[in-house]
């Protein structure tokens, strides 16, 4: 069976009672026009598993509770709560939840069965609110929709979601012999996202080939020509105006390829300035992350990249996501260079904007959530975040922009690396199952 434990802090108040701290979610409700009152928080855990109730406890007071400054609660059956609303946000089936993971190996080494633990987060509010009112603080403060759910009662299922298992069809996606306008269409409802040049060039491969492609090799060649994958956008042809001190339209100046007529040619051109034998740039566009000189005996790594629409979408796991690229890039660069700091510049809109656009995650929850990731990650690696900005503009509303960074020591004679025939390939990290979530 499913049991459910609760752990809640709690502080002595002068009179003996308990009363819960302060909470900042109290004040972001309150500057939503809400009245909720005072706001208490609970860790909520859901463990299956053939255990007793007297073994159930012992592992909420033993491992899951500080007994100094918490307590925990079983909780069998879903109990009302009177005079007061809750609001429960639950990770969703399929969503990495290494909390979870490190309880079911904590309680396996307790000696106690254990099939899965889910976690989740519980909020009870002081005053007794409407569900869409509840749902309103629910969607701009608590939740995220694409990997949370959200209950207003206390949550406790009989058995978890699961998937089910997946049964291999080999499907074929008819291309040949698409119009213009089908093309267009099925890049659209197939998630596909090229553009009609790409398509085209696509279905020309495919009729040479005489055969229509599977949806695999569809995917791939999509996910393979994606903004994210060769960066589309920075190799693209661009013109711009040119202005005059005054802003003065005074002519414009045309890209053929963005990124290699600028970053690329201005670092080529310092390069080529430098003295032989007292090199400033030592690995550029050539590894993970560039290196530049410190002194005669080790070198500067550093690298940087964007995490914008993952962080639209899923602030917390998309800056979480950025720093740790660039964390796995500066320690694949060479022979492995060792991270020594982090970096980040945030562009957000304005936190106190009011009605948003379906789907739009809140500004300010969207700053919250992006330093959380940040910070979490790489405080957890122990690589401090020495320097950062955030920039407010309500252009960012739709498509907030992420920058994460990382600098990092290695030696001058690490630099390079080279694989070899026969080297071995190590892959660590969490499982990655047919649908690609989780992963190394």
């Amino acid at each position: 069976m499913i049991y459910r434990i609760d752990v809640r802090g709690r502080s002595k108040t002068p009179n003996g009672g308990t009363e819960p701290a302060p909470d900042a979610i109290g004040t972001q409700i309150r500057e939503m026009g809400i009245d909720a009152g005072s706001v208490t928080s609970e860790r909520v855990f859901l463990i299956d598993s053939k255990m007793d109730a007297v073994s159930v406890l012992r592992v909420a007071k033993e491992l899951l509770a500080d007994p100094v400054t918490e307590e925990a609660q079983l909780t069998q059956q879903v109990r009302p709560d009177s005079g007061r609303s809750r609001i429960e946000v639950h990770l969703k089936p399929g969503v990495m939840d290494p909390v979870a993971e490190s309880t079911e190996m904590a309680i396996r080494d307790m000696g106690l069965p254990v099939r899965e633990v889910r976690t989740g987060r519980a909020y009870i509010l002081d005053r007794l609110l409407p569900t869409e009112v509840l749902q309103r603080i629910a969607a701009r403060v608590l939740a995220n929709g694409v990997i949370e759910s959200v209950h207003f009662e206390q949550f406790l299922p009989v058995q978890f979601q699961a998937g089910s298992q997946h049964e291999f069809r080999l499907r074929h996606v008819a291309l040949r012999g698409l119009s213009d306008g089908e093309l267009s269409t099925l890049s659209r409802t197939g998630h596909l996202f090229l553009s009609l040049a790409e398509m085209k060039a696509v279905q020309r491969y495919f009729e040479d080939k005489g055969r229509e492609p599977t949806d695999i090799e569809l995917e791939t060649l999509a996910q393979t020509w994606s903004e994210h994958c060769v960066h589309k956008t920075l190799k693209s042809a661009v013109e711009v105006e040119v202005r005059d001190p005054d802003g003065k339209v005074v002519g414009s100046r045309r890209y053929k390829n963005l990124i290699k007529e600028t970053i690329f040619d201005s670092t080529m051109q310092l390069m080529a300035r430098e003295k032989q034998g007292d090199a400033f740039c030592l690995s550029v566009f050539a590894d993970n992350a560039g290196v530049i000189a410190f002194d005669d005996v080790d070198a500067v790594c550093f690298k940087v990249e964007t995490h914008n629409h993952p962080s639209a979408i899923e602030p917390y796991g998309g800056s979480a996501t950025g720093i740790g690229g660039v964390i796995r890039d500066i320690l694949g660069t060479g022979l492995g260079a060792k991270p020594v700091a982090n970096s980040d510049v945030f562009c957000v809109a304005m936190p106190d904007a009011g009605a948003l656009p379906k789907g739009i995650i809140h500004p300010k929850r969207v700053l919250q959530q992006v330093v959380a990731g940040v910070r979490d990650y790489g405080n957890r690696m122990g690589i401090p975040t020495v320097n950062g900005a955030v920039y407010f503009d309500d252009r960012y509303l739709g498509n907030p922009l992420l920058f994460c960074g990382c600098v990092a020591h290695i030696p001058r004679d690490k630099i390079f690396k080279e694989s070899r025939r026969g080297d071995a390939i190590v892959v660590i990290g969490g499982r990655t199952g047919p649908d690609v979530i989780h992963g190394a």
